[in-house]
């Protein structure tokens, strides 16, 4: 059975954990591949990011880790990089691109803070509509998508974090399934991965992943490449809800998820991730 995450944060950006830990983990959980993606150095450095000092010690751990443990499981140094801050280093095998902030002017505030921080978005940065902010986001991620470099889209649909009961709009709105089918597509041209994430049911604040039913159906109808990660911030949860996932993704019309090997991303049928 395969068993891969590839998005996952340590105690060297805003996780819990060391890299060390969340390996042993890993194995303990027979995880046959483990992805680091810790948040790149922002300038100005933001609370969850890497600081330079950090980050040489984040890379150092990660490829030591990999030769260390070989035998045991796949390991593989990525970052995830904000769409405010691009990141390069030839020895990463993978980028996760997220947009986590809406800037207006020099201000940039971070979308998925809490609830109380997504509505001082909204009514500062666009005048109480809700529209015009969602619509603003989905453009950051295809701005995203056209300026940088990449292989995997991070919770796409993180904008409704705090929608899930439908509180600011609902799902099948026709305004929202517009912009965020026109990102969607944007990005399956262009070939890249896209993310099922659990990160928000591991912190409380969902019970259930990203994206969306409508927006996984969406990628499934027109051949998305897709992951499952649970953007583990605690290595308790490095396989919060994965099975349930897994359903989810084959309800939708997933026949396959990418596996990242040192060769690269490739195809392996949704039946290999299963007990």
């Amino acid at each position: 059975m395969l068993k891969q995450n590839l998005h996952t944060h340590t105690c060297l950006d805003h996780g819990k954990d060391s890299v060390e830990e969340m390996v042993q983990c890993a194995i303990s959980k027979g995880f046959t591949t483990l992805g680091f993606s810790g948040h790149g150095t922002n300038k100005p450095l933001a609370p969850t990011s890497m600081s330079a000092e950090h980050q040489k010690q984040y890379k150092q751990e990660v490829l030591a880790a990999k030769e260390q443990y070989k035998d045991q499981i796949e390991i593989y140094l990525g970052i995830e990089q904000d769409s405010m801050a691009p990141f390069e280093d030839a020895d990463l095998d993978y980028k996760i691109g997220s947009v986590h902030y809406m800037k207006k002017g020099d201000r940039a505030i971070p979308i998925d803070e809490t609830p109380e921080i997504f509505e001082q978005i909204r009514d500062e940065f666009y005048d109480g509509d809700i529209q015009k902010m969602v619509k603003a986001y989905y453009q950051s991620i295809e701005d995203m998508m056209d300026e940088q470099h990449f292989d995997i889209v991070g919770h796409i649909d993180l904008i409704t974090k705090f929608n899930e009961q439908e509180t600011y709009f609902k799902f099948d709105d026709p305004w929202y399934l517009e912009c965020a089918f026109h990102a969607i597509q944007k990005g399956i041209d262009q070939g890249l991965i896209f993310e099922m994430n659990t990160g928000a049911i591991a912190r409380k604040n969902r019970l259930t992943p990203y994206p969306a039913p409508q927006l996984l159906k969406y990628m499934a109808n027109h051949h998305a490449k897709l992951v499952i990660d649970t953007d583990c911030h605690n290595r308790e949860y490095l396989d919060c809800a994965m099975d349930e996932c897994i359903q989810r993704a084959k309800e939708a019309g997933f026949h396959s998820l990418m596996k990242l090997t040192k060769d690269g991303f490739v195809c392996e049928p949704i039946e290999s991730y299963e007990k």
